[in-house]
């Protein structure tokens, strides 16, 4: 099992998703398909599961 953080950064408008340890990594979702990071199916489901546990996430357009 793979234990990931997952937040939602209003400033930028992007969700993150964090791992800690030796294989460390940080990485951003973007909802924007032209971005280089973008992936709105992904955006979407994540920003679903940070709505569903109370935390920040962003508003569904």
């Amino acid at each position: 099992m793979l234990k990931i953080g997952v937040f939602y950064k209003p400033d930028t408008g992007h969700i993150h998703i964090a791992h800690g340890g030796e294989e460390g990594f940080i990485t951003t979702v973007s909802p924007d398909p032209a971005s280089k990071r973008g992936n709105p199916n992904l955006y979407w489901h994540l920003a679903d599961c940070l709505r569903a546990k109370g935390m920040p996430a962003p508003d569904k357009e």
